[in-house]
């Protein structure tokens, strides 16, 4: 610390015994650290003028001094954390929030005061080492759950799912749009009077909402892929089916850079297989600009996809077709036109599926999923797993996580070049099971006190999809938008930090 010391006009820097008439003589040049001061002789007769440069000359010092001697503290970079222990949570989707902190999606049977274990959607609202910060659900007399949540422009949420408890069939589209605080700003249902289901969200450039999930109600054959359009306040834009004569569903949307949206699922009307890849780029307005199925003979499905920087895309799901053991992990690099750049597996001896795909800042890719090839123990306990691909679909590294049943549903980039992660977990002192948040270093890494952690070898194989174009039905379709009046409670979902490491800098 310094200290000024005032006397007959004339101030000293207490430090090292420098003073400032020692440190400012005329024309010195003081270093500290990788900052200079170049001094100059103040020539003036008057002597307050001269004190006065001295005084600034001496607080300057001081700030580059203070600037290179205080360490910086850093918030946590490694947690692995369970919320909920008596039944069953779940969480299907994390982002990293513009505090630095997560907001995580799920459902709940733990708070059902009829005792007849409705589920309700559950939102938990954390902060960057994982406390939780705020911890709701929604829900009415049947069973509702969010597959999907962003935080919006305004700090607020918007979430999507499906319920069983309002609208007009037996399962509708269910959104919410919340506050930063939780509360509720608007709800609705979107459906008709059989089974529709909201899978993923995203907020547009216009301040409104893409929705995409699968109907029942409308459309082509037994299930389509539904998109609705949304407006802020809930309100339907536009709303279509897309689908053959058997089943659709879609499972992953994003707005596109053009304006339009690139949406991903699995189809059963159209391809090689029994199941195929099923990806369509739409106009701003709804109509296709392109649609493709990729597959093989067996089942593939995909889960996940994101636009990449350079204009295509990134697909991620299961394939049966091309694999080593009882499914693989499959992520395809699509050109903007949906044509391969490439494509590979990913899997051991048994089964391995990818939920969630996001491009890195190193313009690779990191996915996670869950594993059965990779536990010596026992093939039918699952793993959460990781993996990080270069940018040519090279893996990096693939670390499996749990001891247990555990499956990771989401995974995001945090802005630390980490990674969070959340699931769910059936070890760990469970009784049912409960939300799997954990929060990665870039190299997959927590701390060494979490013994969960195992490195895995596998590596990617080339595989050969038949590329289709696809001829889906593209429909209008009168989802019955209506206000739904789900009740708030307040949660006590219990917290157990596994293990966790602090940086300093």
């Amino acid at each position: 610390m310094h200290l000024w010391h005032t006397s007959d006009s004339s101030f000293r820097l207490m430090k090292r015994n420098m003073s400032c008439q020692k440190l400012f003589s005329p024309v010195k040049k003081i270093v500290a650290g990788s900052r200079a001061l170049i001094l100059h002789p103040v020539r003036h007769n008057n002597w307050r003028i001269r004190l006065f440069f001295w005084w600034i000359l001496c607080i300057l010092s001081f700030v580059a001094l203070s600037s290179i001697t205080t360490p910086s503290f850093a918030a946590p970079v490694g947690w692995a954390a369970i919320y909920g222990e008596v039944n069953a949570e779940t969480a299907q989707t994390i982002r990293q929030t513009s505090d630095g902190g997560y907001i995580v999606a799920g459902e709940t049977k733990s708070f059902d005061t009829a005792g007849k274990e409705i589920i309700d959607s559950l939102v938990l609202k954390l902060g960057s080492d994982g406390t939780v910060e705020w911890q709701k659900s929604y829900g009415g007399a049947g069973w509702d759950w969010a597959n999907s949540l962003q935080q919006t422009d305004d700090g607020g949420y918007i979430v999507a799912g499906m319920t069983l408890s309002f609208g007009a069939g037996s399962r509708d589209f269910w959104v919410f749009k919340l506050r930063h605080d939780g509360t509720v700003e608007w709800q609705k249902t979107y459906g008709g009077d059989d089974w529709d289901e909201a899978i993923s969200i995203q907020q547009t450039s216009d301040k409104g909402y893409i929705v995409a999930g699968m109907t029942g109600s409308f459309g082509a054959g037994e299930f389509d892929f539904l998109v609705l359009k949304l407006r802020p306040n809930g309100t339907v834009e536009w709303q279509k089916t897309y689908g053959g004569i058997k089943e659709e569903q879609a499972r992953s949307i994003q707005q596109t850079s053009d304006g339009g949206y690139i949406v991903a699922g699995m189809t059963r009307s159209f391809g090689a297989g029994a199941y195929d890849f099923l990806v369509l780029k739409l106009r701003p307005n709804g109509t296709v600009e392109w649609q493709k199925t990729y597959g093989g003979d067996i089942e593939d499905w995909s889960a996940s996809i994101r636009q990449t920087s350079d204009g295509g895309y990134i697909v991620a799901g299961m394939t049966t077709s091309f694999n080593t053991g009882g499914g693989d992990a499959w992520v395809l690099k699509l050109r903007p036109d949906g044509t391969v750049e490439w494509q590979k597996t990913y899997g051991g001896s048994d089964a391995d599926w990818a939920f969630s795909i996001q491009q890195t800042s190193d313009e690779g890719y990191v996915t996670a999923g869950w594993t059965t090839s990779f536990n010596a123990e026992d093939k039918e306990i699952r793993n959460c797993s990781v993996l990080k691909l270069r940018p040519d679909g090279d893996v990096e590294w693939r670390k499996t996580y749990g001891r247990g049943a555990e499956r990771a549903e989401s995974i995001q980039q945090t802005d630390d070049g980490g990674y969070i992660v959340a699931g769910w977990t059936a070890y760990f002192g469970t009784e049912d099971s409960g939300i799997w948040v954990f929060k990665l270093r870039p190299d997959g890494a927590i701390d060494p006190s979490c013994d969960f952690i195992n490195e895995t070898n596998v590596s990617g194989m080339d595989s050969n999809a038949i590329i289709l174009d696809s001829s889906a039905s593209v429909r209008d379709s009168n989802a019955n938008p209506q206000d739904s009046s789900a009740t708030v409670r307040d949660t006590n979902v219990s917290t157990n930090i596994l293990c966790a490491s602090t940086n300093v800098e």
